[in-house]
C-alpha cells in the first residue's frame, strides 16, 4: 500500500459517485397526467417511450458500475500485491496493470469523469434549475447566459462524456472484467468485445441525437425566433468545435 496506490483507489470511488450524482434527476421526472395540457402541443419524446427517463434509472445504471468500481479501487489499493482472492482469474486473462496505477490509461479517463463529465451535468442542473427534468417538458424560459452563453447542449456533452470514460475503465476485456470471467468465457468475449462496443456506440449516439433534435425542435416551437437567433451563433455541443 502507497500513497499514490490509496489516492487511486478514492479516484476510483470519486469517480463513481461523481456519475451517480450526475445521472440522478436534479428534480422529480414529471408524470404524463401532471404534465397534459389539452391547450398544448404533444412535445414527442422517445426516450421517455423507452423508458429511459424513470427516476430511478440512475440506481439501474449505477448498480452494476459500484460492484465494478469497488473491484477496480481494490485492485489499485493493493497493486502490486493483488491477493488472490481479489485478482481472481485476472492474471490467466491478461489483466492490464496500467489500470491500477497512476498511468495515462487511469489518468485520462478518470480526469474526464471528474472534471468535464460531472461538472458538464451538475452545472446545468443548477443553472436550468426546476426546468431540467429527464423528460422533454416546456421550460419557464430559454436559458442563454451562463453555460448556455456558450453551448446549447451542456449536460449531452457531460453524459456523452460520462458514458465513453467508465467505458474505457470498466468495459473492456483486459480490466477489471477479466477478473470476474473464467478464461474460456474470457476468451470468447475478447472475440466479440469490439463489435459489442461498435454496436452498443451506435445505439447509444442514435439515442442521444434523437433526443437532441426532439429537444431543439420543442424549442424552436416555443420560442421562434429567440431560439433560432441563439441557436445559429452557440455550438450545440463543444465551443468552436462542434
Amino acid at each position: 500500500m502507497s500513497v499514490p496506490q490509496v489516492s487511486l483507489a478514492l479516484a476510483y470511488l470519486l469517480s463513481t459517485v461523481g456519475t451517480y450524482m450526475a445521472l440522478t434527476p436534479p428534480n422529480p421526472t414529471p408524470s404524463a397526467k401532471d404534465k397534459k395540457d389539452a391547450n398544448a402541443p404533444a412535445i414527442h419524446d422517445s426516450i421517455r417511450l423507452l423508458n429511459f427517463t424513470h427516476n430511478h434509472i440512475n440506481k439501474a445504471v449505477i448498480a452494476p458500475l459500484a460492484i465494478l468500481s469497488l473491484h477496480a479501487a481494490a485492485l489499485a489499493y493493493t497493486f502490486p500485491d493483488v491477493p488472490p482472492s481479489i485478482l481472481r482469474h485476472g492474471a490467466e486473462n491478461g489483466l492490464n496493470q496500467s489500470l491500477y496505477r497512476w498511468s495515462i490509461a487511469a489518468i485520462i479517463p478518470l480526469s474526464l469523469i471528474l472534471f468535464v463529465g460531472v461538472p458538464l451535468r451538475l452545472v446545468p442542473f443548477r443553472s436550468l434549475g426546476k426546468n431540467f427534468t429527464f423528460n422533454l417538458t416546456k421550460p419557464d424560459g430559454l436559458k442563454t447566459t451562463g453555460i448556455y452563453a456558450w453551448v446549447q447542449h451542456p449536460s449531452y456533452t457531460g453524459v456523452v462524456t460520462l458514458v465513453l470514460s467508465n467505458l474505457m475503465l470498466y468495459a473492456r476485456c483486459d480490466g477489471v472484467i477479466g477478473c470476474w470471467t473464467p478464461h474460456d468465457m474470457h476468451q470468447t468475449l475478447r472475440k466479440v468485445e469490439l463489435a459489442s462496443l461498435a454496436v452498443g456506440g451506435c445505439v447509444f449516439f442514435t439515442a442521444v441525437w434523437t433526443r437532441v433534435t426532439e429537444e431543439e425542435e420543442m424549442l424552436r416551437r416555443e420560442f421562434g425566433e429567440k431560439w433560432e437567433r441563439w441557436h445559429a451563433k452557440t455550438a450545440r455541443f463543444v465551443p468552436g468545435l462542434f
